[in-house]
């Protein structure tokens, strides 16, 4: 392991907060003062600076006054999943008339990303009169034109980078917009909807709509915006740590949807005593699932909109073991994208494609090679004869959004559609221009010279022994959450190994002995080859975190391994 611990920062702003070692992890994540330090939803920041608000809000209103029919049109993935949702309880519960309010994602497979014309015509016919995007819809210029020729009003809520124009849509809402002055570019899809569903409840207050009709809190809708934000990994700003923050803390209380809490069930998640590790780990990519591997409907869109218990279980179910096809599926694929890899070493991107990947895996297999050869990584599907759809995932540092525009107007043609944000993108091209995708895209990586090594452990120094305990651990929670660029704390050390053994052939559980004496209850998930050889007696040097294991009511320190080498 190559670690690197972080630089000392200015404390000064922070120096209300007595523990010298929270102010130092906080500094180091270039928190500024106390009122970010543990967010608050009071602090949340207000729609009114979002572009488009208002027209959006108005044409949303005036849909819900009306009665009118109206579409909300997610994504296939966990944020375009929980935002179409989101948009489906929350008009209903703004007031929107029973039975006008329909919610759809497309299939990966037979649609693609994004709305379209097909789509328009099909809403046309069903009578809609509205159509709100969520998590798409910036680059989908095409289906507004046809909006526009129908006579359908579209609101476009996204939060995926603009392109050179804007579609001809009544509201474009978007914090990425190059005039939008909203201080938070972070928002994930379902949290640019949940803002414009807040505006529009205060439009319809203006009205007076809510002397007659029951006035919702739109607090509620969190747990469906924070799996959101979680699922999607955007970064974990200060609004976005309110956002994440007071979601759990409903979630906990049992405030969520019924479909979560089946599904919590189904993976013997607690509850209860939910983390964003939990969501990210067991929630989210059995709802991502659904939209990777081909399947009838969409069960994880089902799953959150339905209110039968029964129903809900059954669909639990389905996912889980979508969740396991796509499991398989992904150890083939990564296998053979290693070995194409191998033979690329070297360079400053990875552009891989095979015939036989599905679509579905693809962002999957970008984001294993990105962690493994610490490069960024495109990787391809198609049955070679035409078009190509690929999917990236970055590092740090190389903003893969940006790098797109810039392929776009430098290389005209070389894609034919495709964008997306810093960490996550994707591209459509034709099969026979692979290879200059290929050379051009290691080309403009190449150029962001300071991109860090995923190689590298970044932590956050040593702690001290007086810290490692629960009451410290409780302290460090309440600074949370942590996520995408809010990295949680890791500290290092020396130990030694007093026992270690495993747990169903995949975790190792440890016997730690710090430097002055103490003995420390340790696991290491998912144990690569070399830590399971680890014997008691030797010296080790530990990355690890420290956390709270909560279990039919009681709390425990956890200390949690992150990696370990002999000294």
């Amino acid at each position: 392991m190559k670690i690197t611990r972080r630089v000392l920062s200015d404390e000064s702003a922070l120096k209300d907060i007595s523990d010298p070692v929270i102010r130092r992890v906080l500094a180091g994540r270039g928190v500024k003062n106390s009122s970010e330090a543990m967010p608050n939803l009071s602090a949340l920041l207000h729609y009114q600076t979002l572009p488009d608000i208002e027209q959006a809000a108005q044409a949303i209103a005036d849909a819900v006054e009306g009665g009118n029919r109206i579409l909300v049109y997610g994504d296939y993935d966990v944020d375009g999943v929980t935002g179409a949702a989101l948009g489906l309880r929350a008009l209903y519960a703004l007031g929107a008339a029973e039975g006008s309010v329909n919610c759809v994602v497309p299939s990966r497979y037979d649609e693609g990303y994004g709305l379209n014309a097909n789509a328009v015509n099909e809403a046309a016919s069903d009578g809609v009169m509205l159509i709100v995007t969520v998590d798409n819809g910036i680059s989908c210029h095409e289906a507004a034109t046809r909006a526009r020729e129908l006579g359908i009003k579209l609101v476009i809520t996204d939060h995926h980078e603009c392109q050179e124009s804007l579609p001809e849509a009544d509201a474009v809402v978007d914090p990425k917009r190059p005039d939008s002055v909203f201080p938070s570019k972070a928002l994930c899809g379902a949290g640019v909807l949940f803002y414009v569903l807040c505006a529009v409840r205060s439009e319809l207050d203006a009205r007076g709509f809510f002397h007659t009709h029951h006035r919702p809190i739109m607090a509620d809708f969190l747990d469906l915006v924070t799996i959101g934000t979680i699922g999607d990994v955007v970064p974990f700003d200060a609004n976005n740590r309110r956002i994440v923050s007071a979601g759990i803390e409903r979630m906990r209380c049992g405030k969520t949807v019924l479909g979560v809490k089946s599904l919590c069930r189904r993976v013997r998640c607690d509850l209860n005593s939910i983390t964003p590790r939990n969501i990210g780990f067991d929630i989210c990519p059995r709802i991502n699932a659904a939209g990777r591997i081909k399947l009838e409907g969409n069960p994880a869109l089902e799953l959150l909109t339905n209110d039968d218990p029964q129903k809900a279980d059954e669909l639990s179910e389905k996912l889980d073991m979508a969740n396991r096809r796509r499991g398989d599926y992904e150890r083939v694929f990564c296998r053979e994208a290693v070995e194409d890899a191998m033979a690329m070493q070297g360079v400053s991107a990875l552009t891989l494609y095979r015939k036989n990947w599905l679509p579905g895996i693809a962002g999957l297999i970008a984001g294993r090679l990105k962690e493994r050869f610490g490069v960024p990584c495109f990787v391809f599907t198609g049955n070679g004869d035409d078009e190509l759809k690929g999917s990236a995932r970055s590092l740090p540092g190389i903003p893969l959004g940006e790098i797109l525009r810039r392929m776009r107007e430098e290389n005209p043609g070389l894609i034919l559609a495709g964008g997306g944000h810093a960490m996550a993108a994707g591209a459509t091209i034709m099969a026979g221009n692979l290879e200059t995708f290929r050379a051009r895209f290691s080309e403009l990586v190449a150029q962001y010279k300071d991109k860090p090594s995923e190689q590298e452990t970044l932590t956050d120094g040593e702690l001290p022994a007086s810290h490692l305990t629960l009451a410290f651990a409780r302290e460090l929670e309440r600074c949370g959450p942590w996520g995408e660029g809010f990295p949680e704390p890791l500290f290092d050390g020396e130990f030694e190994v007093l026992s270690v053994y495993p747990i169903q052939n995949r975790h190792l559980r440890f016997v730690l002995l710090d430097q002055e004496g103490r003995k420390i209850q340790a696991i290491r998930l998912r144990a690569a080859v070399r830590e399971k050889a680890l014997q008691a007696g030797i010296l080790v040097r530990a990355v690890y975190a420290i956390e709270i294991n909560r279990y039919l009511g009681t709390e425990r320190l956890q200390v949690r391994l992150e990696g370990l080498e002999p000294v």
